[in-house]
């Protein structure tokens, strides 16, 4: 495959197939550059030199967490001097600050609660939307939706409807990691393995 043959027939019109897309995910050296240059090129042949982005504000509703992965400096048990967890005065007094400041996202993250259900989460957007009801929500990892499924017997997709029922925008890709499983069992053996992760992913990507 010749790299830029390619980028010029993608240039000039041509979607990449996966074989295609993957080779350039191979390019290293100088002609990493030559990509770089192709990117720009087709971007501004959508776009034109308009940039958007996302004024967002993230709020960290607890550090207690089931999942204690080794590389995480974060997470507490509930015993664990400095663990915390928000309630709805907490909560509320960030979203209105983040009004304030006319920020258009509000981002959840947070460890995963041993104790939290399916209504925890949906009480969560519920204090947000009473303080800013236009803002949109980006919350929950699919190994959240995974342990509230568990928790509550529900498929997945459940959960994931009824999120977004309750004022969810859109579905975290969090607790990614590295998605291979020889390497989460290591680095973080209690989330969700990497199929799961990816069904959930694909299930809130169909919504």
């Amino acid at each position: 495959m010749h790299l830029q043959t390619l980028l010029s027939d993608t240039l000039a019109g041509h979607r990449l197939t996966p074989d295609e897309a993957t080779f350039l995910f191979s390019v290293t050296g100088p002609e990493v550059f030559d990509l770089f240059r192709a990117a720009d090129e087709l971007c501004r042949q959508k776009n034109g030199n308009r940039v958007t982005f996302v004024r967002n504000q993230n709020i960290h509703i607890t550090n207690i967490c089931k999942n204690l992965c080794g590389f995480c400096g974060f997470g507490r048990t509930k015993n664990s001097p400095g663990a915390y967890l928000f309630g709805e005065s907490e909560v509320k007094e960030q979203v209105r600050a983040a009004k304030e400041r006319k920020v258009s996202e509000i981002c959840f993250l947070s460890g995963v609660h041993p104790d939290f259900t399916l209504e925890t989460y949906l009480q969560f957007m519920r204090w947000v939307h009473e303080v800013y009801p236009s803002v949109h929500i980006h919350a929950f990892s699919p190994d959240e939706v995974d342990f509230v499924a568990r928790k509550e017997n529900l498929p997945t997709s459940d959960v994931i409807d009824r999120l977004m029922k309750g004022g969810l925008g859109t579905l975290q890709g969090t607790a990614a990691e590295i998605l291979v499983d020889d390497v989460r069992k290591t680095i973080c053996p209690a989330k969700v393995k990497t199929d799961v992760w990816e069904r959930i992913t694909r299930e809130a990507h169909g919504r």
